[in-house]
């Protein structure tokens, strides 16, 4: 699987299905951005790094979440810890508009000189704030991760994710995951198709244009479907703790 390493944006179309009790579905797109941490000079005028911008990516708000430790970083660390060669790294991730953002899962792709897979850090994150990352090495499909933050109100603690990620071409990314309970019933599916373009004039343009509310979008649909789920009396699982920044192994 390989990715093209320049930075770029793309449309992603983000599915939920429950499939358990209460069914449920909704689809909608989000903007996302594709940037190479290695290559972090110039990215366009309305993208910028840990400044406010039509589109920005602040530093507080992923890896160590510290306004002062930028994502190369963090991105060192994680692989002098786990032992990953890699030559670039390319995050893909939901920015913030006129910095407001919502966020429930970027990605960190450890590539070779190939531009092929050697590692994906899934950073995932809840409503509530709290953020976790599990780090799969090697084989990426079907990678069994058991949950370890509360995310949805409707979904129990005590399930695994089986996470898979396809990179048909290298502007095509497309990640889904399965969930299911302690008896391994799938209770739950969610996938993201994203096409990558290249940052230009035209195309920055006419992704501002049509994202300027898509964090706040995307954030009200997820309350309304969770309002819809509460009406047809979906079994409720209160918010327990708090959890600290952690990281997961496959």
């Amino acid at each position: 699987m390989e990715l093209n390493i320049n930075h770029s944006i793309g449309q992603g179309v983000i599915i939920h299905k429950r499939t358990r009790d209460t069914k449920n579905f909704f689809k909608y797109k989000a903007p996302y951005v594709c940037i190479n941490l290695l290559k972090l000079n110039k990215i366009h005028p309305l993208i910028s790094l840990n400044r406010f911008n039509f589109f920005s990516i602040f530093f507080k708000q992923h890896g160590y979440r510290d306004k002062n430790k930028n994502l190369l970083t963090f991105v060192k660390d994680i692989s002098l810890k786990h032992q990953i060669n890699y030559e670039t790294v390319s995050f893909i991730t939901i920015p913030s508009i006129l910095g407001y953002s919502f966020n429930p899962i970027s990605f960190y792709l450890f590539l070779d000189k190939q531009q092929s897979l050697k590692a994906i850090l899934y950073e995932v994150k809840n409503t509530f704030g709290d953020q976790v990352h599990y780090l799969s090495l090697g084989d990426f499909s079907n990678k069994n991760f058991k949950k370890n933050m509360y995310v949805s109100p409707f979904i129990e603690m005590d399930c695994n994710y089986k996470i898979s990620v396809k990179i048909n071409e290298k502007n095509k990314f497309f990640c889904s995951i399965n969930q299911f309970d302690k008896e391994d019933k799938q209770i739950f599916f969610a996938s993201i198709n994203l096409h990558l373009k290249p940052i230009n004039k035209i195309n920055v343009i006419f992704f501002a244009l049509t994202n300027i509310f898509g964090s706040v979008k995307a954030i009200m649909l997820i309350h309304y479907q969770a309002i819809k789920l509460w009406f047809k009396k979906s079994k409720f699982f209160k918010y327990s703790h708090r959890v600290k920044d952690n990281l997961y192994l496959d």
